[in-house]
């Protein structure tokens, strides 16, 4: 007449220990009466490093289930919950590569709206990397355009690897672009054809004193989730047109100005680099920044907006990730000025929010693969989640070397994709 389950709710390491605190809800039919006592139980050392799952949840097992009138409700509840994580976590040991020996950190980070999770982690990737930005800046790597909206192509002319995000925004040109899918470039490859999409509808020539030919920097990347999504998973153009416009009203709004630059109303790199959006942007980042002061083994950002899961990014290493990390925070505090409303409420999502959100984009199928260069990059989807696993096969094609999660949640999805958009010139 005793109903037991057993489950661990939280694991932890301190020092060369690891423990797992473990929940016993109990209940007696006969007594009507029902408990919860928690105790923490070692793990072997030998054992702490080689579990699959990295967002805290490692075990559940259900013991002695009965069926008591008063447990009935909760019973049914918890083994519904049990044979989901259950199942979750079968299911990420054969994706035992994918993030591993990486956890969120224990605080949240928040300001206003914007809320977000350090994730540290072990360097993986294997070798160095120049991000586009820097090797734009030092004349390593060159941009031409090739008459197509939806392609640039780049030659790298240093003896180093490349990491070209997604998402990040190249300006100048014919249109500043946006970047479409993770490259790498080899030491020395030439005319290496790059996805991109457009973020300034309508201009085709050059644009005050800047080369037509040229694009001059990338120290911007796109601004919000929306924009992602579009060109990132839905290959869209004409949807980031959409949400590029819709981010440029919203941010105004908040800024009680236009932030639409008369130069070139429709580009979202002139908009960013608005002063007004910068300061009353740059007041969430001096909140949100400290995070990393004393974190060198941060691999990533988990960002909530408006209590609500917006985007994950992992890499393979802090190296890395230390160079990408002050766009990925400006483009979430961006993203979360544009959408404040002082009228809202919201909460702020805790450590398990994340763990059910990553455990869930881990078991996605996946639905995707494309090579360019040196990368393969795998899509997966699920639900309301889309996530991209990117790999330099040159070094490793079991550790990805960039992991983006979204929530595609409230977006509304467009099955035709880019293809009625992929030849618009303006």
């Amino acid at each position: 007449e005793v109903s037991r389950i057993f489950f661990i709710t939280k694991s932890f390491v301190t020092g060369e220990h690891s423990f797992h605190k473990v929940s016993i809800f109990k209940t007696n039919a006969k007594q009507h009466r029902h408990s919860r006592v928690n105790f923490y139980r070692q793990v072997s050392p030998s054992r702490k490093r080689h579990s699959p799952n990295t967002a805290g949840i490692c075990f559940l097992k259900s013991l002695d289930l009965a069926h008591s009138p008063l447990f009935h409700s909760k019973y049914n509840a918890m083994k519904k919950l049990s044979l989901i994580i259950i199942a979750a976590i079968a299911a990420m040991q054969t994706q035992a590569q994918v993030v591993p020996h990486s956890s969120f950190g224990d605080k949240a980070y928040t300001h206003k709206n914007l809320t977000l999770y350090v994730i540290e982690g072990e360097d993986l990737a294997g070798t160095q990397y120049l991000t586009l930005e820097e090797a734009m800046r030092q004349g390593k790597i060159k941009l031409h355009e090739t008459g197509s909206v939806n392609e640039l192509s780049v030659d790298n002319n240093s003896d180093q690897y490349v990491f070209i995000m997604a998402c990040d925004i190249v300006k100048g040109g014919r249109q500043d672009r946006t970047m479409g899918e993770d490259v790498v470039l080899k030491p020395g490859a030439k005319r290496i054809p790059l996805e991109s999409f457009c973020v300034e509808q309508s201009r085709w020539s050059g644009r005050g004193s800047e080369s037509v030919t040229q694009f001059s920097s990338s120290d911007k990347m796109l601004s919000d989730k929306n924009i992602k999504v579009a060109a990132r998973a839905q290959k869209d153009q004409g949807a980031v047109w959409t949400n590029v416009s819709e981010f440029q009203s919203k941010a105004s709004a908040n800024v009680a100005k236009d932030i639409r630059s008369e130069t070139s109303a429709t580009s979202l790199q002139i908009a960013l680099e608005d002063n007004e959006l910068q300061n009353m942007v740059g007041e969430s980042l001096k909140v949100v920044s400290p995070a990393y002061e004393n974190t060198p083994d941060a691999v990533g950002v988990a960002v909530a907006v408006n209590g609500k899961i917006s985007t994950v990014e992992w890499f393979a290493s802090p190296a890395l990730f230390g160079r990408m990390r002050d766009k990925l925070l400006e483009s979430a505090a961006n993203e979360a000025f544009s959408n404040y409303d002082k009228e809202l409420g919201f909460g702020v999502p805790n450590k398990l929010a994340f763990d059910s959100f990553v455990l869930k984009a881990l078991n996605a199928p996946c639905t995707g693969t494309s090579e360019n260069e040196a990368v393969t990059e795998k899509k997966f989807e699920t639900g309301k989640i889309v996530m991209f696993q990117s790999f330099n096969t040159g070094v490793s094609s079991e550790v990805p070397l960039h992991i983006k999660i979204y929530s595609t949640d409230d977006i509304a999805q467009n099955p035709q994709g880019r293809n009625q958009n992929q030849h618009i010139n303006n």
